[in-house]
């Protein structure tokens, strides 16, 4: 399967054009009159009082209901620079880490596979939210 993918530094290139081309997709987007598409994580909410979470979560909820497609647009795009990015460390690793080196890259993938995954979900539910109603 391997003698299907260009050489490695050909895959490298490509990547790093779609992460070009996704910053200036998503610059674009921000340039654009526009609210900011709100985002409340777990370790952010969890920091918050109870009355702030309610509130940030109202905030969230009413904005993508105001533009659903244009917050799961955001959150598409946020999911696939992250897994663009998991790919550019994995060909970028060095053939032989150390184990603090190894353990640091793994810890980083999982932060952006764990990125694109909610962003992921958080499109569909944008969007199954707006269908449901």
């Amino acid at each position: 399967m391997n003698d299907l993918l260009p050489p490695l530094n050909g895959r490298l290139a490509a990547i790093e054009r779609a992460l070009a081309e996704l910053d200036a997709v998503t610059g674009d987007a921000h340039k654009a009159p526009r609210q900011e598409i709100p985002f409340y994580g777990p370790t952010l909410l969890a920091s918050m009082t109870e009355l702030d979470q309610a509130l940030a979560q109202q905030a969230e909820q009413a904005r993508y209901e105001e533009n659903p497609q244009d917050s799961a647009i955001h959150f598409c795009l946020v999911s696939a620079v992250a897994l663009l990015e998991v790919s550019q460390a994995l060909l970028n690793q060095s053939s032989d880490p150390t184990p603090q080196e190894r353990e640091r890259q793994w810890k980083t993938l999982v932060a952006y596979i764990k990125t694109a995954g909610r962003s992921a979900y958080r499109a569909a539910s944008i969007l199954t939210d707006k269908s449901d109603t």
